[in-house]
């Protein structure tokens, strides 16, 4: 049990039961235990800027925070991550509490419901680092987990401008300087282009120029790819992807190495405590980076197909699903159903969709199902030119300046088409791509 009180900015405590008992392990893994003169209190931490998250201010979670940093104290620090092409050092800080219970942040800037509880053992503490240290330069198909959350419409979705700070809708501009200036995620984004990092993790301090250079033409996109900004993670080398599917739907693609027990036992809690639905093996850093946008699921969503919803509703979800599901084929094709709806609104969503993204055999679905002649004629018209064919119009289009935006497969610059009077996916649309095939 710890008695806590103040003498000047220092915390007179007695120690934990486990204090001492943790130096071998501590060694080995490159912690610093701090001497109880040195120990501080938790609240008096994250003033600086260095030491916040730099994220969108949600008050519920700012104030979670401060009432979990309440009667803890800092007692150790280590190890470290170095930033990417910034050269500065984020160390682990260790925490314990009036219950001698030992608390782990893996940077200074985690807010405490980031915070995990750890075993105040040698194999607690290295479980808790096992996802971070040692380091290592994971590419995309180590990065064995995968998760993508629904952000909403790109009408909708907000991020605060570089500038004035005053929230925007998304765009390529504003998103690339607020996650740039974010501390979660390493420097260097990159566009659809990458299927990978195109970045060393390990690279250090650069001058803004050589900073420029490195991440040149990174952020271009490939033709017939889904738009993306992608990020990696600095303590879980996860990728954070944005996407824009369909041209306003906004998704978060998340690929990762699954955390271990102590970590998805911290987001179980806050799943609890703010009402989301993350998976619970997703990287602490990665919901991070994701405070302030919504992360909606088909569960979250679930009422839009229930008994009550309207064909609308319905035929809207087709296009969310759709999104959730890009990339994993078995479950695109569970959406078979929805080509045999009896609704034609419904059916049409999903012939758009598909033909969106090029699905062949979705197409072919919604034609097997079709009874009405002249839309039999008009589904294969559209399967005969292969869906609306690749998308050239690139939803991060303001960010580039003149530099190619859209690639094809040999990487030359595809000319990029906007619509700017009307950009609408209406059944008119549809209508007129296939009179021009």
């Amino acid at each position: 049990m710890i008695a806590a009180g103040r003498k000047g900015d220092r915390m007179t405590i007695a120690a934990p039961h486990w204090w001492g008992s943790l130096e071998d392990v501590g060694a080995e893994l490159g912690i610093t235990w701090l001497g109880p003169d040195d120990w501080r209190p938790a609240e008096d931490l994250g003033d600086d800027w260095a030491d916040s998250p730099r994220t969108i201010d949600v008050p519920i979670r700012a104030e979670r925070d401060a009432a979990l940093r309440a009667g803890k104290v800092l007692v150790g620090t280590g190890p470290a991550v170095t930033a990417r092409l910034m050269g500065i050092e984020h160390s682990v800080l260790w925490f314990s509490d009036e219950r001698g219970a030992l608390w782990c942040a893996l940077a200074p800037y985690y807010p405490a419901w980031l915070w995990v509880e750890v075993v105040p053992t040698a194999d607690g503490l290295r479980e808790v680092l096992s996802t971070t240290f040692p380091r290592r330069d994971l590419s995309r198909v180590e990065l064995t987990g995968t998760a993508r959350g629904f952000l909403g419409y790109s009408s909708t979705v907000q991020v605060p401008n570089v500038y004035s700070g005053e929230f925007v809708d998304v765009n390529g501009h504003d998103l690339d300087r607020y996650l740039g200036m974010s501390a979660y995620p390493m420097h260097g984004a990159w566009g659809s282009v990458h299927v990978d990092d195109p970045l060393r993790t390990d690279i250090g301090a650069v001058k803004p120029l050589e900073l420029m250079a490195a991440t040149k033409g990174s952020l271009t996109q490939r033709l017939g790819r889904v738009p993306s900004m992608t990020w990696r993670m600095a303590q879980s080398q996860a990728y954070v992807s944005i996407e824009i599917h369909g041209r306003e739907l906004v998704c978060a693609a998340v690929r990762y190495v699954p955390t271990p027990a102590s970590h998805q036992a911290t987001v179980a809690r806050l799943n609890t405590d703010f009402g989301t639905a993350y998976p619970v093996d997703l990287p602490l850093d990665a919901i991070g980076v994701l405070t302030g946008f919504d992360w909606d699921t088909e569960e979250t969503l679930a009422a839009n197909l229930g008994p009550d919803a309207s064909v609308g509703q319905v035929a809207a979800m087709v296009r969310v699903m759709y999104a959730l599901r890009s990339g994993d084929l078995g479950g695109t094709l569970a959406l078979r159903e929805y080509a045999r709806h009896p609704e034609w609104d419904v059916r049409l969503a999903l012939l758009r969709v598909a033909g969106w993204y090029g699905d062949q055999f979705m197409l072919y679905e919604v034609l097997c199902a079709e009874q009405e002649p002249d839309r039999r004629t008009r589904i294969e018209n559209l399967i005969q030119q292969g869906g609306f064919g690749p998308d050239t119009y690139n939803a991060f289009d303001d960010y580039f300046s003149g530099e190619p935006i859209i690639v094809d497969g040999a990487g030359e610059p595809v000319a990029a088409w906007r619509d700017d009077e009307d950009d609408e996916d209406t059944d008119d649309e549809y209508d007129d791509e296939e009179d021009e095939a």
